[in-house]
C-alpha cells in the first residue's frame, strides 16, 4: 500500500480512506479494467465494418488492452481457479459480459460466410484462448501489429496447410 500511495502521490491514509486493505484494492482494480476492456470490446464490434474486420478489431483491442499491462493481464487470472471466491464469481460474471461481446461479432462473421459455421461460444473461447497465449508467452522482441497479424491469420485460417488439411479430411490420421 505504501508503493501505491507513494505512486498515486497520495497519503497511505488517502488510499486506506477508500480502500480497507490491499484485497479491496485488488478487486477494484481488476474490475475497473475488466470494465474499461469491455467498452474497448463494444466500441471495437459496434462498428459499420465487415464482420471479419471486426474480429481483427477486437484481437487487436484486446492485445492492445494487455500490452502494457501485463501484470494486470497476470493479476486477474490468479484466482480463476478458486470457484467458492465471491471475487471469482464476479470475475466470471464480467467475463462472460466480454465473451458475449466477442460472440456476437463472431456469430455475425459466421452469418456473412467469414466464418465457418461452428458453436460461437466455443469458437470466442479458442480466440480467448489464443489472445492469453499470445499475451503470456510473448517476448520482448514481440511487436503488437505482427502478433495481431498472426493472431487473426491463425484464427480464421488455422495453421495447417493444404496437405494437412487433406490428412483430416480424408482420415488418413490415426485416431487414437
Amino acid at each position: 500500500m505504501d508503493d501505491v500511495a507513494r505512486a498515486c502521490d497520495v497519503g497511505k491514509g488517502t488510499l486506506y480512506r477508500y480502500f480497507p486493505g490491499k484485497r479491496e484494492l485488488y478487486v477494484a482494480v481488476m474490475f475497473e479494467g475488466i470494465e474499461r476492456l469491455r467498452a474497448e470490446l463494444q466500441e471495437a464490434v459496434n462498428t459499420p465494418e465487415p464482420p471479419v474486420q471486426k474480429i481483427e478489431r477486437v484481437v487487436h483491442c484486446i492485445l492492445a488492452h494487455f500490452w502494457d499491462r501485463q501484470y494486470f493481464f497476470a493479476l486477474i487470472h490468479r484466482n480463476e481457479h478458486k470457484p467458492d471466491d465471491p471475487d471469482t464469481r464476479e470475475w466470471l460474471r464480467r467475463r462472460t459480459e466480454l465473451s458475449r461481446v466477442v460472440q456476437r461479432a463472431v456469430r455475425k462473421a459466421i452469418s456473412a460466410g467469414h466464418l465457418r459455421a461452428v458453436d460461437p461460444r466455443i469458437a470466442t473461447e479458442m480466440l480467448f484462448g489464443m489472445l492469453r497465449g499470445a499475451n503470456r508467452y510473448r517476448t520482448a522482441h514481440d511487436r503488437l501489429e505482427p502478433m495481431v497479424a498472426v493472431v487473426v491469420g491463425m484464427f480464421l485460417c488455422g495453421v495447417g496447410t493444404r496437405a494437412g488439411q487433406r490428412a483430416v479430411t480424408d482420415g488418413s490420421l490415426r485416431r487414437r
